[in-house]
């Protein structure tokens, strides 16, 4: 089985080939890992993530080596996944909606992801769909001007009041304010042991935007790897 997956790895990443058959062949092993992925999924113990060669398999069959979450993100945020307990937000879509939804659906637990790029929510939708993940609420939500920062415009009269995980890896760091509008705007949405998964917080925006939430709501921080700055964040 593994020499088959190489293979048809190697075949769709194929040199010389039409693009439009390399996309063709592209797409079709993607569906192949998700279904592969699906399936072990299903074998899972309560509260187990997946190993880091499926997630590995997932991010190469992806095929967007500029913008897809590293692997260590993606190990993290499959285990508080497989442990959540009530519904999941996400802000900032791409495999990593694909990977919540795989690890929630079989708990009756859905995903509500918000996307403010039209073409890739079109994207990420379609994956959905051709993937059966059907427990995703996928959000076109444009970033919105709130005086003091810019964040999504949600839709929050339609999002529950409990979120029990968060995953944060957007919007944009070129946004006005960061990632910052999540706490004021979605804050009584979030139930009280919420877990905020927050990525790139080594970098200057990202950890202001959690020195600022440190200060005005008092959560607690935890670096689960400093060198990249993959912080776990808990609030109280």
């Amino acid at each position: 089985m593994n020499n088959l997956v190489d293979s048809a790895e190697q075949l769709a990443r194929g040199m010389g080939l039409p693009p439009r058959l390399k996309h063709f062949l592209g797409e079709v092993y993607f569906q192949f890992v998700l279904w592969r992925t699906s399936r072990q999924i299903a074998t899972l113990a309560e509260g187990q993530g997946l190993d880091r060669k499926t997630l590995d398999a997932m991010r190469r069959a992806w095929r967007n080596p500029l913008y897809t979450a590293t692997l260590d993100y993606l190990e993290e945020l499959s285990h508080l996944a497989a442990s959540a307990e009530g519904p999941v937000l996400e802000c900032g879509s791409g495999l990593s909606t694909l990977l919540l939804g795989l690890l929630t659906q079989r708990r009756g637990l859905r995903v509500w992801s918000l996307e403010h790029l039209p073409r890739w929510h079109d994207r990420v939708a379609m994956s959905l769909q051709k993937c059966r993940i059907e427990n995703v609420e996928l959000c076109l939500a444009p970033l919105r001007n709130y005086d003091a920062y810019s964040w999504y415009a949600p839709p929050l009269e339609r999002m529950p009041k409990d979120f029990r995980l968060v995953v944060c890896d957007g919007p944009p760091g070129t946004t006005p304010g960061g990632r910052y509008g999540l706490l004021p705007i979605m804050g009584e949405h979030l139930a009280p042991d919420c877990v905020i998964l927050f990525d790139d917080a080594s970098r200057q925006g990202e950890a202001q935007v959690l020195r600022r939430w440190a200060e005005e709501t008092g959560i607690r921080v935890n670096l689960v790897d400093a060198g990249r700055g993959l912080a776990v964040v808990t609030l109280s």
